[in-house]
């Protein structure tokens, strides 16, 4: 008697039992920490971030012509999976801007910038669960809506001192990652097409790339080393070529990943200027940058 008591109550209590829920990591069969941007879909899945990022750069000669711009900036962002193989996104950047030349004359703007939408299709898995190989195409486009900035007496602010170039700019790319237990590997290559925009400014075209490795000791901890590189092209003002910042330049990257609860990652890391051939003297800080993505 007492071990059918005993077996009806089990069985009443597995009829009862709440719905399970999966993290999203688990939900994809992958644990790896990653950043926004790089992590892989499921159907449904929904992540949200913000990243901060500091940065400076100088242009021109010193004693002659120096113009030098310093940046404090937060994108927030949303991903959102309809189907397992398709990511859509959306990035609105809210920044803060000085601008200052060598005579000592500065701008302030702060305010949204352009936003950048895009479609990540994953057109190659190599296995439906926890898949070692992924082949994605990237699709998007750069909207121009950030709001003209005017100083007091309601003149334009410089071009540098604007908070996007009020263009549209659509960009393609390619994208692989493999797994190899607590390794990862990300490589990619976007291209971006500027529009002409604000007072008849067309940024030069731009091939952008990343090569990363990561590595994962434990569920919590994550250390990755990036090279990011970009190749630009000479923009323009109302047709005529500014060979300033053209060329190409490269940047080490290193980050520390870490995620204090379930469905949360936090990302420490910097992009340091290694390799510096653009053309014209122009002076690139190193970026600091920290952001938490969280799915839901």
């Amino acid at each position: 008697m007492v071990k059918t008591c005993t077996a009806a109550l089990a069985a009443a209590l597995l009829l009862v039992a709440p719905a399970a829920f999966a993290c999203a990591t688990c939900a994809c069969g992958d644990p790896t920490l990653t950043s926004m941007g790089t992590e892989q879909p499921f159907a449904g899945r929904l992540r949200l971030a913000a990243t901060m990022r500091a940065w400076g750069m100088t242009t021109g000669d010193a004693t002659l012509d120096a113009v030098t711009l310093r940046e404090l900036r937060m994108d927030v962002a949303a991903s959102y999976a309809p189907l397992r193989w398709l990511f859509l996104s959306a990035t609105l950047p809210l920044q803060a801007r000085g601008v200052r030349n060598v005579s000592l004359a500065s701008e302030r703007s702060w305010g949204p910038g352009d936003l950048e939408v895009s479609a990540k299709a994953f057109v190659f898995r190599d296995r439906e669960f926890s898949p070692d190989h992924l082949i994605a195409i990237l699709v998007g486009a750069e909207l121009p809506t950030s709001p003209t900035v005017h100083d007091a007496e309601g003149r334009p602010l410089s071009l540098d001192a604007q908070l996007g170039t009020g263009s549209w700019d659509p960009f393609a790319g390619l994208a692989y990652t493999m797994f190899r237990g607590e390794w990862s590997f990300i490589a990619s290559a976007t291209g971006y097409l500027p529009t002409r925009g604000r007072m008849g400014f067309r940024g030069g075209a731009s091939l952008r790339s990343t090569l990363a490795a990561q590595y994962q000791p434990t569920p919590r901890w994550a250390l990755r080393l990036a090279a990011d590189t970009r190749l630009e092209a000479a923009s323009d003002l109302l047709g005529v070529p500014d060979p300033a910042g053209k060329g190409f330049i490269g940047f080490l990257s290193p980050d520390v990943l870490y995620s204090p609860t379930t469905d949360v990652v936090v990302q420490l890391g910097v992009r340091a200027p290694i390799l510096n051939l653009l053309s014209g003297p122009v002076r690139q800080t190193p970026i600091l940058q920290a952001a938490v993505a969280y799915d839901l």
